[in-house]
């Protein structure tokens, strides 16, 4: 849909971006022509021929090759000192404080300056790597700490009650915050590490660089010669551009592909159920319903700042049980989940608690993935996911809805049945639901209900709601804060 038009459109921006090029390189011929000094000014007619002399030489192409790997080894070392002290400098303070001096001498003396230090120290063939490793480090480094700035606490307590492991929670939570911030500190460093790299070899002339060519282009007065190793270092550069970026962008795809993948294995699981509920949380728990935790919160106290929120509130749940909380905006209903869950601690009291799955008041999703996607983030193992996908089967019909559309493109109340999906589908101790049905309208409203009731199992249930009828909807307790 918007296929053809889309492809005009683009068909369209690259016969204008032709029509520039040749406009501009047909008034340079002219300019050269009328000038009649090839010495000082030279054509595209000129340079086409000294470019095309040289790549006949196999000396061109191994001084580009030989370029290349001096410039990449200095721009990976690199990549990798600033995302590593990027991280260390986002968490601990002693270490960003520790950089600053090196950062802004690094960031603030000229280049040729460095250049002309690490020659005396390191050499003609050293030096060239040192440089570009010095001008990529400060933009990466800036970049992680930009996108720790970022942080989302939402999806980060998310991946804390659902027990995500350190490796998927970097992959899946914080990978992608980090990514538009070092995806647009690459685009300007690839360029920037070609621009010092030359530069220094064009001081320390190594044997075998473009910096050599470009110096002995000089010496001869070749202009044509001088500006067709231009045009080299801005086509490598701009190719290393392009490279860096589709590898940046393919190895950022790859934890969310693994999640796509999880769900096609979990679908074959479902399909191979023909029809019946594959064993989820509910029937687990049934299965532990004597030795199942219970919910015990004793006394809580809960204050910020001078109010004080919970006044020595104590709540004891059985297995199966469910208790809805009344109470006003305010009244410390959220409060009271997030110390359930684990997310607050009281400032006196107890809250001794099993492991909980919650559905949290406003949306805890990655809006980029689809919703099946979403539980895969979550799912421990492809029986959970499956469970979680029949699930939301029944919660949101529509396939489209479940498998094709990012989350960001549906509505509050599909939002929240995928979460309600995700909780019921979690094998945890205890269920805690704030405010499960808000944005639903009342059939959907009842089929939640429904949904809860089936496959809460033995499991506690604590929910919030400002609804009189939500308790009857559940045979849940009503419990006025």
């Amino acid at each position: 849909m918007g296929g053809p038009r889309h492809n005009a459109s683009s068909r369209g921006r690259w016969l204008q971006r032709l029509f520039v090029a040749v406009l501009w390189l047909a008034l340079w011929q002219l300019l050269a022509w009328a000038l009649g000094n090839p010495l000082l000014f030279c054509g595209p007619i000129e340079v086409a021929g000294a470019l095309g002399e040289r790549a006949a030489q196999w000396t061109f192409w191994a001084s580009i090759g030989w370029s290349f790997l001096r410039i990449a080894l200095g721009f990976l070392v690199a990549v990798a000192a600033g995302i590593a002290l990027g991280l260390l400098a986002a968490r601990f303070r002693w270490v960003a404080a520790l950089l600053a001096p090196l950062l802004f001498i690094v960031k603030s003396a000229p280049v040729v300056c460095f250049i002309a230090l690490l020659l005396v120290l390191l050499g003609s063939h050293g030096a060239t790597s040192v440089v570009v490793a010095m001008v990529v480090f400060p933009p990466i480094y800036a970049a992680m700490i930009e996108g720790a700035a970022a942080q989302d606490r939402a999806l980060d307590e998310m991946a804390v009650v659902f027990g995500l492991s350190p490796l998927r929670r970097f992959l899946h939570v914080e990978l992608p915050r980090y990514e538009p911030f070092l995806k647009a500190a690459f685009k300007s460093a690839v360029g920037m590490s070609w621009k010092a790299g030359v530069a220094a070899e064009l001081i320390g002339l190594p044997g075998a660089s473009i910096g050599e060519g470009v110096y002995l282009a000089k010496l001869s007065l070749d202009v044509p010669g001088i500006i067709a190793w231009t045009a080299v270092v801005i086509a490598v550069g701009w190719l290393c551009e392009k490279g860096v970026l589709l590898a940046f962008d393919l190895l950022c795809a790859l934890p969310d592909r693994h999640l796509t993948d999880r769900v096609r294995r979990a679908s074959a699981l479902v399909a191979a159920k023909e029809g019946s509920m594959v064993e989820g949380a509910a029937a687990r728990g049934a299965e532990e319903a004597d030795d199942a935790p219970v919910m015990d919160l004793s006394a809580i106290v809960k204050r910020f700042g001078e109010k004080t929120v919970l006044d020595g509130f104590s709540l004891r749940l059985l297995p199966g049980e469910r208790v809805c909380l009344m109470a006003p905006s305010g009244t410390g209903k959220t409060t009271l989940l997030r110390l359930a869950a684990g997310l607050e601690q009281p400032d006196a009291g107890r809250a001794d608690v099993g492991e909980s799955a919650v559905v949290f008041q406003e949306a805890r999703l990655r809006e980029d993935l689809t919703a099946a996607e979403n539980l895969a983030l979550t799912a421990r193992d492809e029986q959970e996911l499956a469970y979680g996908l029949q699930l939301l089967a029944v919660l949101l019909p529509d396939e489209d809805d479940r498998e094709s559309k990012p989350v960001r493109s549906l509505s509050g109340g599909m939002r929240r049945r995928l979460e309600v999906a995700r909780a019921l589908a979690h094998p945890a101790s205890v269920l805690l639901l704030d405010e499960p049905f808000a944005g639903l309208d009342e059939a959907t409203k009842a089929t939640v209900a429904r949904t809860i009731l089936a496959h809460q199992g033995s499991r506690p249930l604590l929910l919030t709601t400002h609804s009189p009828q939500d308790p009857a909807l559940l045979s849940a307790i009503p419990l006025h804060l």
